[in-house]
């Protein structure tokens, strides 16, 4: 099921979108109905199966016009000057500030990167869903070669896929273990200083010229954070998605 071709249809797009996230805060993933969303988005049922087919349609396009990948143009755009390394913190910490404004993005990233939710969704929404996970690792490993071009981390092509790996594996963990809210504070301690804690110790065993440092890493979160404060108005806007998608279409 393809995304609306007309302004009108758009509009009602981000109303039902709107509406799902705000339920999923509410009532939980398993609670919301689609005959609810419709209704609360004050639109037809009809108009509402033009647009998603299912729960699944729902929570994939919740996840992708959330998707940090789609703004790491924009925010280079506005902080030319950024080093190596500094581009390579943007997709983690541009995933902790996603999962901070937007409570519910965290829940539904983890539902909708399962198998066996994404594959139940329409299938131009699952393919649009491979291509904008996959644009995150792209990012991220493109990240990583331009440090090594530039000098900043001395890797070969394969250590560049493992500290991919690495750092997407940290991603996920970190974020499951605080949002589960079930771990005692005395194995976690304060989030901020143990997420730096953690992800030096995913930098250390490469060879960077300069190691990962807490003021790096609080100066890139400060200026995502403006960034989002900035746009937060069309932030997880289905425009912003849509022109992503027809770049990686393109």
């Amino acid at each position: 099921m393809r995304c609306p071709h007309t302004d009108a249809l758009r509009v009602k797009c981000q109303a039902v979108l709107d509406v799902t996230e705000g339920m999923i805060d509410q009532q939980g993933l398993i609670s919301f109905k689609l005959s609810q969303v419709a209704k609360e988005a004050e639109i037809a049922n009809s108009t509402f199966y033009k647009l998603f087919e299912s729960k699944e349609d729902l929570l994939v396009c919740c996840f992708m016009r959330n998707a940090t990948c789609n703004h790491f143009d924009d925010f280079e755009a506005e902080h030319p000057g950024m080093s190596a390394i500094e581009r390579v913190l943007l997709p983690i910490i541009f995933t902790f500030e996603a999962t901070y404004f937007s409570p519910s993005f965290n829940l539904v990233r983890q539902v909708a990167v399962n198998s066996r939710v994404w594959r139940l969704a329409s299938a131009d929404k699952a393919k649009a869903f491979e291509n904008r996970i996959n644009l995150y690792w792209e990012r991220i490993t493109g990240y990583l070669k331009q440090a090594v071009t530039e000098g900043e981390l001395v890797a070969s092509d394969d250590e560049v896929r493992e500290l991919a790996q690495a750092i997407t594996f940290y991603l996920s963990g970190a974020l499951s273990a605080y949002e589960c809210r079930l771990i005692g504070k005395e194995f976690l301690q304060e989030k901020r200083q143990t997420l730096f804690r953690q992800l030096q110790n995913v930098f250390k065993p490469y060879g960077w010229r300069e190691p990962l440092t807490l003021a790096l890493f609080e100066r890139v979160g400060v200026r995502v954070h403006m960034y989002y404060q900035a746009h937060h108005r069309d932030f997880n806007s289905c425009a912003r998605c849509m022109a992503m998608q027809a770049k990686l279409s393109g």
